[in-house]
């Protein structure tokens, strides 16, 4: 069995300048795809070319670091914190949300442009009738 998470990302191209918005989009594509890890996430992931946008969602999914699934992700956020770090035009946002079981289990990471109404944590209550 072993410990189970809810997880989901976004990375996002959203700067003033659309111009540079695409130009940043599909350098970071290309950068992503020329690493083994960051490109095997990019395969698990919703590459919205339109919207210049990452996106990646999984249920009850074991997240553990030492998992190579997970270890591909984590190398595409670190490809995204890099790029906010490195970019001058701060047109780079991303958000990481993952709850597990237990209740007080969350952990929210994001940088760069980004906003809180692309990603949130909602709890639900579930019933048997």
């Amino acid at each position: 069995m072993g410990y189970r998470s809810n997880v989901a990302y976004t990375i996002r191209f959203t700067g003033d300048d659309a111009m540079l918005n695409r130009q940043a989009f599909f350098t970071f594509i290309a950068e992503a795809k020329s690493n083994d890890s960051c490109r095997a996430a990019l395969e698990d992931c919703d590459v919205d070319e339109q919207d210049l946008r990452i996106n990646f969602a999984a249920e009850d999914i074991k997240w553990y670091d030492n998992i190579p699934i997970v270890e591909d992700h984590t190398a595409l956020i670190d490809l995204a914190e890099e790029t906010i770090e490195d970019n001058e035009n701060e047109c780079v946002g991303y958000i990481f949300i993952r709850t597990g079981e237990n209740e007080d289990d969350n952990e929210v990471r994001a940088k760069g442009l980004y906003n809180f109404d692309w990603l949130w944590i909602r709890r639900t209550i579930e019933r048997d009738w």
